[in-house]
Parts: C-alpha cells; structure tokens; sequence
C-alpha cells in the first residue's frame, strides 16, 4: 500500500516509516516554513498514494483538503480540539487522534473513529545494549515549570542531559544511540503518555517516567520505572550509577513492548482499517 505522510517535520521524523516495512511504501511530504502546500499537494498527487496521512490537520488549509489523493486520515496530535479545525476535519475521510478521550468526540464537526499511541518512526529504534559502567541519561521535551521542578534535583547531582529543542531526523537517530536511560517527564503535573515515551523504550533506553496516562499497554516496574517527584528520580539515578545492571530486564521487556508503536505497524493496520471501514460506512468527507 502506497501512503503519503504529510505534516510538519517534526512530526514527520518523529512518527513516520522512512522505508518500505509491512506492507506499507512511504513518502513522507514537509508542510511548514520553506515546504509551501502547493508544493506538498503537487509531491503528493506524484506519489499517487492510496491513503494520505495529515498530522496536524490545520497545518493545510480547508480548501487544500480536496486535493489530497487517496483516501485521506487526519492526526490529532493535541488533547484539546482545535477551534481552527472547524470545516478542515469534515475535508478528511477519518480522524485519529493519541488520546483516547477524544475518540467518538465531535472535532471540527467530524467524529473522532479512533485513538492510537503515538507511534515511532523506525528509523529511531535500536538494539539494548549491555551496560558495562555508569549509564548516560537523556531526557528530551520543551521546557516547561513542572518539567524543571522535576529535573532539577538529579541535573544537579548527575550527569543527566536535557535536550528541549532543535534536534531531529538522523541527529536524532546519532544521540538516542548514545544514551542508555531516557527520563520522560509530561510538560504539566499528571502524566501523560509523551511520544518520548515509545521513542525511549524503542532506542532501548531504561524508561524512568510519571505515570503515563492512559498507559498504552505498559506495565509499571515491568517494562518502565516509575518515578513521581525529584527526589524519587535522583535515588534511582544513583542506584544506577552504582549497579548498572540492576533494571536490565526492564529495559529488554521495554524494549520488546514499543515493537506496538512501531510505526510502520500501526499505520499498516490503520490505513487497511480505514480502506476497509470508507467502503463498509462511507465518508465523512466533503468534497
């Protein structure tokens, strides 16, 4: 099956397959500053995808929808619903979004048909590597207050490396393949479940995260470790820094589980679930 990925680059490297996997043939399509929509659209109609996937919606405008080929899958990548997204979700034949309070929720005057995970390009996993001395430990994420209280302490008494912004694609790929623990703490108190959750279990990275809400799967202490306050993240960095081996296991079951958010998986399933389903109930797409 032939999909054109199109959306902003961030998530575009973040969430898409790069090569042929499963069934799938990608091409992914930049829309954003110097990757104008005429020029995306045009990429697109060549590619003569049978789905095309849009993360972000608002990121073409309404009159753009009619243009996109194939049978056409919008991606919520935010909780909240869009007032932008009025008149742009009834242009897509389905829309998906990463949080499952959403789905069967009106947005933008299309019903949400449902949520997945957010998934991880596959060019971001990687293998678990044995640890033989004090792991390196990342954490990736915007700034934000509540991330800040969280990582300040263990910033401070270890060598933990925060990046907020600025890489992506294979310089991506390069840091993750350095790194041996990944810190994943939501941008507001509660928990969420971040794509730098998958991308971290996927690098085969030991996960230390908040609880993530809604849980896609994953077991607390079995394929992550949990932490909720500053204090209780720095504890578990020096116990790592003195026994390295100790949580191995849950970085091979980790590891082992983001294979479900692989994305050239997920959107195998998706796109012949929305074939299947446009034929079967028809579209909610305006043309």
């Amino acid at each position: 099956m032939r999909v054109a990925f199109l959306g902003p680059s961030v998530w575009l490297d973040g969430c898409c397959p790069a090569a042929p996997a499963h069934g799938l043939v990608p091409r992914c399509v930049e829309i954003g500053p110097g990757a104008g929509v005429e020029s995306a659209l045009n990429a697109a109609r060549a590619f003569d995808p049978d789905v095309s996937v849009l993360f972000v919606p608002t990121s073409l405008p309404a009159d753009a929808l009619d243009e996109l080929p194939g049978a056409t899958l919008g991606v919520l990548v935010g909780e909240d619903s869009d007032q932008r997204l009025d008149g742009i979700a009834r242009g897509l034949d389905r829309l998906v979004s990463f949080f499952p309070s959403l789905t069967g929720r009106k947005v933008g005057g299309a019903e949400v048909w449902r949520a997945v995970p957010p998934p991880v390009a596959d060019p971001l996993f990687g293998e678990v590597r044995p640890l033989r001395g004090r792991p390196l430990v990342m954490s990736v994420g915007a700034a934000s207050n509540h991330r800040e209280w969280m990582l300040m302490l263990a910033k401070h008494h270890h060598d933990l490396l925060q990046v907020v912004h600025g890489v992506s694609g294979d310089a991506l790929v390069e840091l993750l393949r350095e790194y041996d623990v990944g810190v994943h703490v939501s941008r507001e108190p509660g928990g969420a479940f971040g794509p730098q959750v998958g991308m971290h279990l996927a690098a085969g990275h030991l996960l230390l995260t908040e609880a993530p809400i809604p849980a896609h799967g994953l077991e607390r202490d079995i394929d992550y470790l949990h932490v909720d306050s500053p204090e209780g993240l720095a504890w578990t960095l020096q116990r790592l820094g003195r026994f390295p081996e100790m949580y191995q296991r849950i970085r091979v079951r980790g590891r082992l589980k983001a294979e479900q958010y692989r994305a050239s998986r997920v959107f195998a399933r998706l796109t012949h679930d929305l074939l299947a389903d446009v034929r079967a109930f028809g579209s909610s797409r305006t043309l």
